[in-house]
């Protein structure tokens, strides 16, 4: 049995399967998943997990070389937008139309049950040894 980490076999299972380049979505409760795509689906109830949580455990697991997130997240969630930056440092940003339409090219999505606007990143997979 595990001690630390994910524990959370299905999100587990999908981080372990990225490999370099590979996308990945990690979004709050409202965001509209494209049909077909996997998602890993933890929310609760309202606000239970929160985006900011689980994106720090996922990222503390993974190798991540880029984030997008939609170009309203700034004003309208500094708090998301923070979180975001601090751990992924400089951000592209897009309309949040253009983000949800590139959700497609991920792999799978891990939806919280955030319940504030544009929390929501798409991510890149890297590598963990020098390129």
């Amino acid at each position: 049995m595990k001690t630390s980490g994910i524990l959370h076999a299905d999100l587990a299972g999908h981080l372990a399967r990225l490999g370099h380049t590979d996308q990945f979505l990690v979004v709050d409760s409202g965001f509209p998943v494209p049909p077909g795509l996997p998602v890993v689906d933890l929310r609760v109830v309202y606000g239970l997990p929160a985006f900011a949580p689980v994106l720090t455990a996922i990222a503390d697991e993974v190798v991540v070389e880029h984030a997008l997130v939609a170009t309203e997240l700034a004003g309208a969630n500094p708090v998301a937008h923070d979180v975001i930056a601090d751990r992924f440092g400089e951000l592209d940003t897009v309309d949040h139309s253009e983000l949800k339409r590139r959700a497609v090219a991920a792999r799978f999505a891990v939806r919280t049950a955030e319940n504030t606007p544009y929390a929501n990143v798409l991510l890149t997979a890297g590598v963990g040894f020098p390129v």
